[in-house]
């Protein structure tokens, strides 16, 4: 977690720290006037020239309730007049106050993206300490002194620290040589978990057995801070196997769960399209993995069988083939990323995966190939491939290049469409594009899931959505609503976006609304295609289907409006989920608390798209919303 004290560290961005130095920062904003604090302010620290501070209490204050990082003072001396007052105010508020020696031009040009750039070296940095942990670890028939020797010399080299272990016969490793020494009196007491030591330095204590008989102290010239405590964790953890003498079995513990850690860094790094920041993750876990332009992605659903065996399984089947982890979000699914290789296809050892665990019922999709950085795309179509693996009689289903809605729309019409309505985020001055990327994954996959695949918070998730729905005047609550914003932004994806001047040029094509998108022949021949399955049966399913979804896909609103039971919508939408294998229920199962569904909206999409472009004169369309307005179709 990068720090205001790391920030302080950095030559090039001048900044001084007067208080506070180890709040978490993760990016800089830039203050043009005392009018202009945002509500998005969390973990930023704010650059602002003095000049602007005409109401400096007023202004901290705000920015201590937003949970800013602290308040940067551009091109500011120790010695200037407003530092005094300033401090009083930012002590008051128990805001951080840093000064810093460039100006505001400086910071607008380019440091408030190297802050950006420096949180990302951080974790980079993480990453390979953890990496080094791994090398550190013993071998079958490895000597445990000499095992707790390395790591203790480790973890004190790592961070600049005075570590020693020690257990009920006394001091076993230390690092440096006179550690035991300065360190006695914090071994004296070895159940205070923090102490000062003698030198004004922070002892960690932790325990290394049940018993308390044998403990890790690790004493460094600042307060303990994210990384050092889980570096010094991890550490103590590895060294609670060694001394334990399960030198083998634990030891392979050990490495199994941090590569485990290590590899679900790289998915994740995958997910936001971090391509080389996930092959340097992976190069110390393994070498070459993903040194490839294209990658599927599978994905194992263990439905009836117990996942940690199924898991178990296939790594003993793949090996270092594939980038394999454990979902984070849906806990019965594994994810298998795998590099396209000319001599390795894991279709086959997955195939016999579900053999070896039939009786589980377990389900395997799979997505077509594509570019490194496109895993997401692909990971969405191994799950949306998930459904029809459960219709099918060898429970496998791969994703095939079938013609969706975004393929039949006119590609400069869509653009105009989706530029126009996505237009207030795409034209943020900062974060428009990043809020627009989570809010298309979080409508794919909900809240909670969306922020569990990418590793990132879910309140910072759900800011990132409510942010961007309320720009483009969308309701998240409503399922069609995210249908729509969710189209807008695969297209923009696809044909970039056209935001252009503030007014359009008098010759140009006025911008089509969503109805002059649908209603053209060939969308209305997509449509009607789509929806064949279901045109021979007698239940008459689109008629249900109809109502459902004008009515939000509320079952008991549409059976009101159709005169039959709820049940019997049930029923009508069980059976047109059989023929068209998509599980339409399951994806608005959780009407009460749409963003803690776990079923992606895939399936309700092409359904609500499709009813609307094929609905009969007279009969009310599926209300998808054209935002910034109250109609609704």
């Amino acid at each position: 977690m990068l720090t205001l004290k790391d920030l302080g560290a950095s030559p090039e961005l001048g900044l001084t720290v007067l208080t506070g130095g180890d709040r978490a920062v993760d990016r800089a904003l830039i203050l043009s006037g005392a009018e202009s604090v945002g509500a998005d302010i969390g973990h930023a620290l704010v650059v602002a020239d003095p000049a602007c501070l005409t109401q400096p209490d007023l202004l901290l204050g705000a920015l201590a309730a937003g949970g800013a990082a602290g308040l940067a003072l551009s091109g500011t001396s120790p010695g200037h007049p407003l530092l005094g007052q300033l401090h009083d105010v930012a002590d008051r508020h128990g805001l951080p106050l840093l000064i810093s020696s460039r100006p505001t031009a400086d910071w607008t040009d380019d440091l408030a993206s190297h802050v950006t750039d420096l949180g990302t070296e951080l974790v980079r940095r993480e990453h390979a300490r953890l990496t080094r942990l791994l090398d550190q670890l013993p071998a079958p028939d490895t000597d445990e002194r000499d095992t707790v020797r390395r790591l203790t010399a480790f973890l004190a080299d790592e961070l600049d620290a005075e570590v020693v272990v020690s257990t009920d016969g006394g001091v076993i490793a230390a690092a440096p040589a006179g550690a035991p020494d300065t360190l006695a009196p914090v071994l004296v007491h070895p159940g205070r978990s923090h102490q000062l030591t003698s030198r004004g330095h922070h002892a960690q204590t932790i325990p290394l057995s049940g018993n308390g008989d044998a403990t890790l102290v690790v004493a460094t010239k600042n307060p303990t801070g994210t990384p050092e405590q889980g570096l010094a964790a991890y550490t103590a953890k590895a060294l609670t196997l060694t001394l334990a003498g399960f030198r083998e079995r634990h030891s392979e513990a050990a490495v199994g769960d941090a590569i485990r850690e290590v590899r679900l860094s790289a998915f994740q790094l995958l997910m936001t399209g971090n391509t080389v920041p996930a092959q340097r993750v992976m190069e110390g876990v393994s070498p070459g993995l993903l040194d490839s332009d294209t990658a599927r992605v599978f994905i194992v659903d263990c439905a009836g069988a117990a996942r940690d065996d199924v898991m178990a399984e296939a790594e003993r089947a793949l090996d270092d083939e594939v980038l394999m982890v454990r979902c984070p979000a849906f806990h019965g699914h594994i994810i298998v990323v795998a590099p396209q290789s000319a001599d390795k296809d894991p279709t086959a050892d997955l195939h016999r995966l579900l053999d070896t665990f039939a009786e589980g019922r377990v389900l395997l999709g799979g997505s077509l190939v594509h570019p490194l950085d496109g895993v997401a795309d692909a990971y969405g179509e191994a799950l949306d491939s998930l459904p029809r693996a459960g219709h099918s009689p060898d429970r496998v289903a791969m994703a095939s290049r079938t013609t969706g809605v975004i393929d039949v729309l006119d590609p400069g019409a869509a653009r105009a469409w989706a530029s126009e309505l996505l237009r207030p985020v795409l034209r943020m001055p900062r974060g428009g594009r990043q809020a627009l990327e989570t809010t298309a994954m979080a409508v794919e996959f909900e809240i909670s899931a969306a922020a569990r695949i990418i590793g990132v918070h879910r309140n910072t998730v759900a800011r990132r959505v409510k942010q961007t729905f309320e720009a483009v005047g969308l309701n998240q609550d409503l399922i069609l609503d995210r249908v729509v914003l969710s189209v807008a932004a695969q297209a923009v994806g696809r044909h970039g976006a056209d935001l252009g001047g503030a007014g359009r040029d008098a010759d140009a094509a006025p911008v089509p609304g969503l109805d002059a998108l649908l209603c053209v022949p060939p969308v209305q021949a997509w449509a009607v295609k789509a929806l064949r399955p279901l045109a021979a049966d007698r239940r008459d399913l689109l008629r249900t289907l109809r109502s459902w979804t004008y009515r939000g896909c509320r079952v008991e609103d549409a059976a009101a409006d159709l005169g039959i039971a709820p049940k019997t919508v049930r029923a009508h939408i069980r059976a047109s989920e059989q023929l068209l294998e998509r599980d339409l229920i399951a994806g608005v199962a959780e009407q009460d608390a749409p963003d803690e569904s776990e079923h992606r909206l895939a399936s309700i999409r092409p359904l609500a798209f499709a009813l609307y472009a094929t609905t009969p004169p007279g009969t009310p369309r599926p209300p998808l919303a054209t935002g910034h307005a109250t109609d609704r179709g």
